[in-house]
C-alpha cells in the first residue's frame, strides 16, 4: 500500500496550496458620455410654458441643461444630455 492510499484511506485530504491573487485594477480613465443638444419633442405656443418644463427634464441624471428655442412661431424644448 502506498503512502497516498494510506492517507486517503484514513480520510486525510490532500490538496495543493492555492495562492490568493488580487483582481487586476483598471488604469484606463472612465469613459465619458458625449453630450449634445436634443429636442424633447414638446412644442409650446408661449415661451413661459416651455420654460416651465425645465424642472421636469433637469431631474434626469443624464441632462445637464434645458433651453427653449423659437421654431416657426412655436417654442421647442431642448435638453443638453447624453
Amino acid at each position: 500500500m502506498t503512502m497516498a492510499s494510506l492517507l486517503l484511506g484514513a480520510g486525510a485530504a490532500v490538496a495543493a496550496p492555492v495562492a490568493a491573487q488580487a483582481a487586476p485594477v483598471s488604469q484606463a480613465p472612465a469613459a465619458q458620455a458625449a453630450y449634445s443638444w436634443q429636442y424633447t419633442g414638446e412644442y409650446f405656443s408661449a415661451k413661459s410654458a416651455c420654460d416651465a418644463r425645465a424642472p421636469y427634464y433637469l431631474k434626469a441624471s443624464n441632462v445637464k441643461k434645458y433651453r427653449c428655442v423659437s421654431e416657426g412661431g412655436l417654442w421647442a424644448g431642448q435638453v443638453y444630455a447624453s
